[in-house]
């Protein structure tokens, strides 16, 4: 064992702060998926897969509030800078629903064919980047003008790519391919891929710290979180965490990384910094898939697909 996981071994036992209440909202659509926030961090957009729709709950009162049929198979979604526009990947009609947030319509579809799966913007605001699980074995990242709406690339990726980070920093592209259990670094300027990083068994979600130095990737079959170093593209560690872990995500403070356990019906809590390889564990409902955490860094909100419910957690 080399100096630098001999450290990280030996501070595992150091204690996280003692976790806060978790709020559950009810009836939260039908097999709901993929979840964002508001700026002001009051307001969830959450995804309905089996029901068309993208819900909007009200965190403070804790209730659902509006829903809007967006297309066949939402999953995917991600709000702008403004929060005035999400942006909606429906799976069977193969378009990205553009929704106008203060009327709750939606403004337009881009049509990109295929099942566009995962979606993210580039931190410069007018560029998004979804993947697709295509019709063939082959997936393709769609690069998005989304000032005009057009498709501007259309870039081969390997098996099954569902989830997608951008690089706060340089706009580099991280596609997780699913079905070769790799990480896939596109320059989205060169429109090519430019790296392929070897990770864990069938990877599902990803997530990139706010600096943009470290990604983190979960594996549902080898159930661990792989630790990426963004500059060298190369894997620092793998962490054991819970069974089938799905959705990561960073808080914007960059000091935590939030690690969705499909199987254990939890949320595993690690230090960006790993300065402890053992998590702190909240209990949420039945088959979590995706978590979100608030711009306070204090507080989470995790999508649980087969109870049809929220969980708020406090996380202080």
């Amino acid at each position: 064992m080399n100096r630098w996981l001999l450290a990280v071994a030996l501070l595992a036992a150091l204690p996280f702060p003692a976790l806060g209440k978790t709020y559950r909202v009810k009836k939260v659509g039908e097999l709901p998926n993929f979840v964002a926030v508001s700026p002001e961090g009051d307001t969830a957009y959450v995804t309905s897969f089996g029901t068309g729709e993208l819900i909007e709950v009200d965190l403070n009162r804790r209730r659902v509030v509006r829903s809007l049929v967006v297309g066949s198979s939402p999953l995917g979604v991600v709000l702008d800078d403004t929060g005035k526009t999400a942006y909606v990947t429906c799976r069977e009609s193969g378009t990205v629903a553009v929704v106008d947030i203060p009327s709750f319509r939606v403004a337009a579809n881009i049509v990109v064919g295929g099942a566009p799966v995962g979606i993210a913007l580039g931190p410069r605001g007018y560029r998004a980047f979804v993947t697709n699980f295509g019709r063939t074995k082959e997936g393709i990242l769609h690069i998005i003008e989304l000032r005009d709406r057009s498709v501007l690339a259309n870039i081969r990726m390997g098996l099954s790519p569902i989830a997608i980070a951008v690089s706060p920093v340089d706009e580099m592209v991280y596609v997780v391919n699913g079905g070769s259990d790799e990480v896939w670094v596109v320059n989205p300027d060169r429109q090519s891929v430019v790296s392929k990083i070897q990770v864990g068994e069938a990877p599902d979600g990803i997530a990139i710290t706010p600096d943009g130095s470290r990604i983190f990737v979960a594996n549902s079959r080898s159930n661990d979180l792989t630790v990426i170093d963004a500059k060298s593209r190369t894997v620092l560690v793998s962490i054991p965490v819970g069974k089938s872990p799905f959705g990561v995500a960073v808080s914007p403070d960059g000091k935590r990384v939030f690690v969705v356990n499909t199987g254990s019906r939890s949320v595993s809590i690690l230090p960006v910094d790993l300065s402890t390889l053992q998590a702190k564990i909240v209990q949420v409902d039945k088959g979590p898939v995706d978590v979100v955490v608030l711009p306070n860094s204090r507080v989470i909100v995790v999508v649980n697909e087969q109870s049809h419910t929220l969980s708020i957690a406090e996380v202080p």
